[in-house]
């Protein structure tokens, strides 16, 4: 009996030309000419273009009638030249060059969409290894509209393909952690036990999903990991590589890049059976998390998840345990705006994708964080992340 092989979902040159076309209208609508786009993710998400971001400036230009310019290094002509939907692709040779990179994009926004105002998603490149360079404000001689959110207002409702590659994400971030799970030994360290995992599970996708690659840059398209002992007291510990002892409190985390797309799967784990204390923390922990997830539902404000989480914690007399907020978006970025907590002005919508992960962290114990990727629905919530959460599903054999 062989497996029908199902192909990964992509978004389709068409999606991308109408997330263009919708960012135009309220560009237009705004009264401006051109928009620059300089952060890499939003790029991506207009056009399908992912990159190594470097010292190298790179911009997307869109403009009367979604035409779309990329100014892009040398390093990437021909990658930019293969993108679906780009009307030119600008080259320059190399930063910091002769002339700096950003006079190239000023000399395209002056010629092909005149004197009008510009508005971009920031006011030229953001420093990153080791660039400097000026302002497109001082380039252009007059303020630059501030952009951002003609893009991230569409970011945060996912689209149905952007949430069926999320789904597939969560299905292979599963299989991935309980690979992972099920290789881990007393005595060898973390990455012994789920470095072998991720490869294997690498190995299934591409035997599996035809066609698939991962989109993003800087990983290998599935990540299945732990972090050991008291180093999860810090929400975001280090993997030290120190031996697994009896005992030790385990948080994981996984997920698949699905067409650029991530989920995310945490769970706190325990080598051998827990003890009284580490028992009760990670009880509280799941209350916690349950208390979010059934707050779930359209037109609640997020400030208001995290509010109902912090009291909750308080009346469990856990409420100084507390390290950060609920959770975040996530989709092309592991963590997007807007967020699940108490400072946030935004509302719950149907199509957004967020993460739900209130952890407590204990320096004499370890940390406790369950993390699920969770869609809101017209009707409320839709838990997009399927994997044993009870205490009892959690604990490794010591002796196996």
């Amino acid at each position: 009996m062989t497996t029908e092989l199902r192909r990964a979902p992509e978004i389709t040159a068409d999606e991308f030309g109408r997330r263009r076309s919708a960012v135009w209208a309220g560009a237009e609508a705004a009264g401006l000419s051109a928009l620059a786009i300089f952060y890499p993710a939003r790029i991506a998400y207009l056009t399908g273009f992912h990159h190594v971001p470097t010292e190298r400036p790179l911009v997307l230009v869109l403009g009367p009638e979604a035409k779309t310019v990329l100014v892009v290094p040398a390093v990437e002509k021909e990658h930019a030249e293969s993108v679906p939907g780009v009307d030119r692709v600008e080259v320059y040779f190399e930063y910091p060059g002769e002339g700096h990179p950003l006079k190239r994009l000023a000399r395209v926004l002056r010629s092909l969409f005149g004197s009008g105002s510009v508005g971009a998603d920031h006011d030229g490149v953001v420093p990153y290894w080791g660039y400097r360079g000026p302002r497109l404000s001082e380039l252009l001689g007059a303020p630059v509209v501030d952009g951002e959110m003609l893009v991230e207002t569409l970011r945060r409702r996912k689209s149905p393909r952007e949430l069926e590659c999320i789904q597939v994400s969560c299905e292979w971030a599963a299989r991935g952690h309980r690979r992972m799970q099920e290789a881990i030994r007393p005595g060898e360290t973390e990455l012994e036990c789920y470095a072998p995992a991720e490869l294997e599970t690498l190995r299934e996708m591409i035997r599996s999903l035809p066609g698939w690659r991962p989109r993003s840059f800087g990983g290998n398209g599935v990540t299945a990991m732990f972090v050991e002992g008291r180093k999860t007291a810090y929400p975001h510990g280090f993997v030290r590589g120190h031996g697994l002892q009896p005992g030790d409190v385990l948080v994981s985390g996984a997920s698949a890049d699905i067409d650029g797309y991530h989920s995310e799967l945490e769970r706190t784990m325990f080598m051998g059976e827990p003890n009284a204390a580490q028992r009760d923390a990670f009880a509280n922990m799941m209350a916690l998390q349950a208390r979010a997830i059934e707050a779930l539902r359209p037109g609640l404000p997020m400030a208001d998840v995290d509010r109902e989480v912090a009291r909750f914690a308080g009346e469990l007399g856990c409420a100084d345990r507390l390290r950060h907020h609920v959770g975040h978006s996530i989709g092309l970025e592991g963590h997007e705006a807007p967020f699940l907590d108490r400072g946030e002005e935004a509302v719950l919508e149907p199509g957004m994708v967020l993460t739900i992960e209130p952890g407590l962290y204990f320096p004499e114990l370890g940390g406790f964080r369950h993390s699920d990727t969770v869609c809101v629905t017209d009707l409320g919530h839709r838990v997009m992340t399927d994997y044993p959460r009870e205490l009892e599903e959690l604990v490794i054999p010591v002796h196996r």
